[in-house]
């Protein structure tokens, strides 16, 4: 009877042995099965999160490198010493084939050519200058008048004309026909835009006008009369 009863007491405690022996492993199997799961979803998570930061762009990372080269470009440029670029010569301009005729002063050894008076190149930048109300040479009674700068400059036709004296001799050609003038009357007029002129209206006359030598304020006006 007592070994019936030991028996049985040894079966049930074997009986619960292996009913928490088998919950154990049971219960290990699930949690090493959730544990893998949960490793599964974090290693998922991490990657998609891996993939959203490469597939972001790096704004700041691409407005430095670029704030960089810029700085390196100006660098680079702040080192090199510019070469100037040659400017190309204007083209020499024959004004002697717009010319109509031509003024002559053999005391000062000038001779310069003059245009017609709405020609472009009549004007004392580049020539002597007709001055309306000019009339020709031609023209009885009539006066013609030429302005030109004086000075050091290239176009400084009349830088010499302070050497002429009265009846001083001046030729001009128009047309192909020589007119010879003697100067009757130098004086000066105030630099304000206007120029008076006197002359006898009564005899053909040719009058020049330019700076006055040494004074910024004054022009020089020559009164030539025909003979």
């Amino acid at each position: 009877m007592v070994n019936s009863v030991s028996k049985q007491k040894l079966k049930v405690t074997l009986g619960v042995l292996i009913f928490f022996a088998g919950i154990m492993i049971t219960s290990s199997t699930y949690y090493k099965q959730k544990k893998f799961e949960v490793f599964d979803e974090m290693n998922e998570l991490y990657y998609e999160q891996l993939v959203e930061l490469e597939n972001e762009p790096l704004e700041l990372m691409e407005d430095s490198e670029i704030y960089e080269e810029d700085n390196v470009l100006e660098e680079e440029q702040s080192s090199v010493v510019p070469q100037e670029v040659p400017k190309a010569p204007k083209p020499s301009i024959d004004y002697s084939k717009y010319y109509v005729g031509y003024l002559s002063i053999p005391k000062i050894n000038l001779k310069k050519g003059f245009t017609e008076i709405n020609n472009k190149y009549n004007n004392v930048n580049q020539n002597i200058e007709v001055i309306k109300p000019s009339k020709y040479p031609d023209i009885d009674k009539g006066n013609f008048i030429i302005a030109g700068h004086s000075g050091s400059s290239s176009v400084s036709f009349f830088k010499d004309l302070y050497k002429l004296k009265i009846e001083d001799e001046i030729f001009l050609t128009y047309n192909g026909v020589e007119y010879k003038y003697k100067i009757k009357n130098i004086y000066t007029d105030i630099k304000d835009g206007d120029v008076v002129i006197r002359r006898n209206k009564n005899i053909t006359t040719l009058t020049l006008i330019t700076c006055t030598k040494g004074d910024k304020n004054t022009q020089t006006i020559y009164i030539c009369e025909r003979v």
